[in-house]
């Protein structure tokens, strides 16, 4: 990119400056009170997992260490404090050079915000539990090592009860993003303090869709080396019109030489409840990063067998980062299931949860592997 051509909008640095001529007309249409600005990750990787008895399988995948993403924001200054904003986030899956359904999966929402009274934010955005328990863990949730392995309906009694054991659960369910949202923010400046509340129009859908009916709230504290963090979500549609929650809590300490952190989420259903207890510890090596986590799932039901499918999950990782905008990376994992519970790392052969299925995998072990690349745009 040639460095005497200027950006035909206002952004930061890292912003990418060469848009369509069509994209270029809208960015500059904002006016001289009015920012827009392009910009995304590209994080791509080889994966290997193996599965126990079922094998193992090679894969190229996307996002295992940034999510790769396309982002879109704008914002406009009204005075006296007062600014108005959107914001337009979707998933690029970069291995195959396609998205997810919808386009813009991740957040999509328009904003209205005071500099003293908050703001107020409508659309598709993250549900405040995952926002806590995405800043508790080294891998931000993300890859083989991520706290998310166990975020899933197959392996998740709780989960699989409240929303259905399927595929559109597992992509829908109202434990990462919702949709028809509206949301009140707190302010900066209030001593370390921060939240959120939020509720969201069913409108008639299911929840185990993506149609979720279901309010929350989250509040933390920040202060020098401490960080304190507490959220849940409630989904009022859930199964059978029961009541599904999603709670988190969780510290961290940055010692300067290493963060360490500690925090739990609790999903309950009825007489379900899976309790995912996590321990991470992240240490600056030189132009690197060295991180490590433990995860246990703890589930208890109706009788004393759903009780004891259990599962353990050790991560370690190391990120080197080119500069700024470039990171290699390596992570390491393993899954270790007990009794009938069969969670498993993301890319491997297919598992079920069924002890009369062919691929059944309770009780197994899930290892896995991978190295990528990502660089910010």
């Amino acid at each position: 990119m040639n460095s005497t051509r200027p950006c035909a909008w206002r952004s930061p640095p890292g912003t990418a400056c060469a848009v369509s001529p069509l994209l270029a007309l809208l960015l500059a249409a904002g006016g001289a009170q009015a920012q827009v600005t392009l910009g995304g990750t590209l994080d791509v990787a080889t994966r290997h997992v193996d599965n126990g008895s079922l094998g193992s399988m090679n894969s190229v995948v996307s996002g295992a260490n940034t999510t790769s993403k396309l982002v879109i924001r704008g914002q406009e200054n009204l005075g006296a404090g007062l600014s108005a904003g959107f914001y337009l986030d979707g998933t690029i899956l970069a291995d195959s050079g396609t998205s997810n359904t919808p386009f813009w999966d991740r957040r999509a929402t328009v904003s209205l915000a005071h500099q003293r009274f908050g703001e107020l934010r409508m659309g598709r955005d993250w549900v405040p539990s995952q926002l806590t328990w995405n800043a508790l863990d080294p891998f931000a949730t993300l890859g083989i090592a991520g706290a998310n392995t166990f975020r899933t309906p197959f392996g998740s009694r709780a989960m699989g009860q409240a929303f259905g054991a399927t595929a559109t659960a597992a992509a829908q369910n109202p434990t990462l993003r919702v949709a028809n949202a509206v949301e009140f923010i707190l302010p900066a400046g209030l001593a370390g303090f921060n939240g959120a509340l939020i509720a969201t129009a069913g409108e008639g859908g299911s929840a185990g869709a993506g149609q979720t009916k279901g309010d929350g709230f989250r509040v933390g504290w920040t202060q020098g080396a401490w960080q304190l963090g507490a959220s849940q979500f409630t989904v009022r549609n859930a199964a059978g019109d029961d009541d599904f929650s999603d709670r988190v809590w969780g510290l961290a300490y940055d010692a300067g030489f290493a963060k360490l952190s500690f925090g739990q989420r609790r999903w309950n259903y009825r007489s379900d409840t899976t309790t995912n207890s996590l321990v991470g510890l992240t240490v600056p090596l030189g132009a690197g990063q060295f991180k490590f986590s433990y995860l246990r799932a703890d589930q208890t039901g109706a009788t004393a067998a759903l009780s004891a499918n259990d599962a353990t999950l050790l991560g370690v990782g190391y990120v080197h980062s080119l500069s700024k905008r470039t990171a290699l990376y390596a992570h390491a994992a393993r899954l270790s299931n007990q009794g009938g519970a069969s969670f498993a790392i993301a890319g491997g052969p297919a598992t079920s949860g069924l002890s009369t299925a062919a691929n059944y995998f309770g009780g197994q072990r899930s290892t896995g592997f991978e190295l990528g690349m990502r660089q910010d745009f």
